[in-house]
Order: structure tokens, then sequence, then C-alpha cells
């Protein structure tokens, strides 16, 4: 069978991915039809809106387009008349439509859903980032993190690390603080923000002993034991400079991963007010 082919000109003040999957999932219902798709993104002013029909006349294409600019679908529609071309709107009647029926206003602001799209895709690599960085993982990509945790086991450095990324958006690295063990080098030259976790030694023995089964050493759950690597892990939290050390023995994980998220944006002020 030879196909009939038709330029089809895809028009968007974003991405055009909308429009190009809606016009992609109906011309495949036509067999005799061989579709030769152009792309116009981030469309956002007339002359460029001129200058594709100026291509679709040349060619006698259709133009399929999703803009939320009242100006420019406007003009597409004038000028759609004017060189009898088949220009199909994509968002325009569904904006229209919904509008009427629940009596409001749209924001008609481009771009909205790529946003949307930007930020899932951003809660993800979050998430995968913290994951792959827990509990001292990861160290030769430790400078992407928004955040690295340091603290002695069982100071809950891990389930505040998957918090922060998951309602803060923030890829979280957490390294464990053993005592006689150097943390990475990497650690003392980091632009993160850098927040120690420190606890109560006999919060922490009641902890461990309830999660004993985890332990691997003798010792894990002695108080005198705990005292000595909380003693270490606070000499180490004082050799990083602008670390900030959180007491978590009487707070849950979601006021811990609040209390650093304040800190993040103190500094952030500070900076802004010395800028």
């Amino acid at each position: 069978m030879v196909k009939r082919k038709v330029h089809v000109f895809i028009v968007s003040d974003a991405t055009g991915m909308t429009a190009e999957m809606v016009i992609s999932a109906v011309l495949v219902q036509f067999r005799e039809i061989r579709p030769v798709f152009r792309k116009f993104p981030y469309i956002k002013t007339p002359d460029q809106i001129m200058q594709i029909f100026a291509q679709a006349e040349a060619l006698q294409g259709i133009i399929v387009y999703s803009l939320v600019s009242q100006e420019l679908r406007s003009l597409i529609r004038r000028e759609k008349r004017r060189l009898n071309i088949v220009a199909i709107d994509v968002l325009g009647p569904l904006l229209d439509r919904l509008g009427k029926m629940w009596n409001l206003i749209p924001t008609f602001s481009p771009g909205l859903l790529k946003r949307v799209g930007e930020e899932s895709i951003r809660l993800a690599e979050s998430i995968d980032f913290t994951l792959k960085h827990d509990d001292g993982q990861g160290v030769e990509t430790l400078e992407d993190a928004d955040i690295v945790l340091l603290g002695v086991s069982r100071t809950s450095k891990t389930p505040t690390s998957l918090y922060l990324s998951c309602n803060n958006n923030l890829k979280v690295a957490n390294i464990p603080i053993i005592e006689g063990i150097k943390p990475p080098e990497k650690i003392y030259k980091l632009d993160s923000y850098r927040i120690g976790l420190t606890i109560s030694p006999e919060r922490l023995a009641f902890i461990r002993e309830r999660r004993l089964k985890y332990a691997g050493a003798t010792d894990y759950t002695e108080i005198a034991h705990i005292k000595k690597e909380l003693e270490y892990s606070h000499r180490i939290f004082g050799s990083i400079q602008g670390l900030q050390v959180i007491e978590v023995t009487t707070s849950s994980i979601e006021e811990v991963a609040n209390r650093i998220t304040d800190i993040m944006q103190e500094n952030l002020k500070k900076e802004s007010q010395r800028g």
C-alpha cells in the first residue's frame, strides 16, 4: 500500500509532547497515512506563528497546537481561515468547556504540565540518590548531596534521610560514625549541609536492645561502650567546619527533618542578607 505523506506541524508553548502524543494516537488509526512530524516547542510570539504558517502552507501540511495563550490561539484561528489550512486546537476547547462548566477562569500559564513532570522526575532522582547513599554508600558522588547526615548506629539516619527525600525533594546521604574510624575525607570539603545526629546513651541503649538481632558486636548495647561511641562522634562533629548537631533523643523523625529544613532556610536567609 502506498501511503499518503502528511506534514504535521506540532506547535506548543512548552515541549510539545502532549500535542504529539494526542495526534500520534489519532493518526495511527489511519493506515493509509504516513505522518511526517515537525515540532515547534516553546513558541511565544506572533512572528513565530506566522513563520510556521508559511511553512505549513508551502508543504500543504496541517497544524496541531497546544497553546494556552489566548492571543496566539486567536492568531492561529485567523490565519487558518485566511490560508485555508487545517489547524487543530488540542487544549483550547477543553479549557473553554471546563471553564464554563465550573464558572472558572484558567491560569493561562504555559508549561505547567512540564513543570509538574520535572518535579516528579526530580523527586524520583532524589529518592534514588538517597537509597544509593545510605549507610556510607556512594562516597564517590557524595558532593552531589543536598544534605549529609552523620551519626553513630541507630540515630535514625536512614529514616530521616528518606523522610527528607520523599517530602522535601532532597538528595540525602548518610554516613555512619564508627569509633576509631575516620569518616571519608570528602566530608571535610563538601558544600552540602552537614548535620550530626546525637542521642542520649540511655535512649540509644534502649533502641539497640530492641533491635539486638541486628547487632554485630557484644558491646553494642553496653552504656559504657555507647558513651565512648558518642564521645568519638562529637569529636568528629567538632572537626568538620560548618557542621550543625541535632539532638534526637526525644524527637520524632518528622521533627528532626523539620529542624534540618529550618537550618537550611535560616542559612539561606543569612546568605541572602550578606549578599
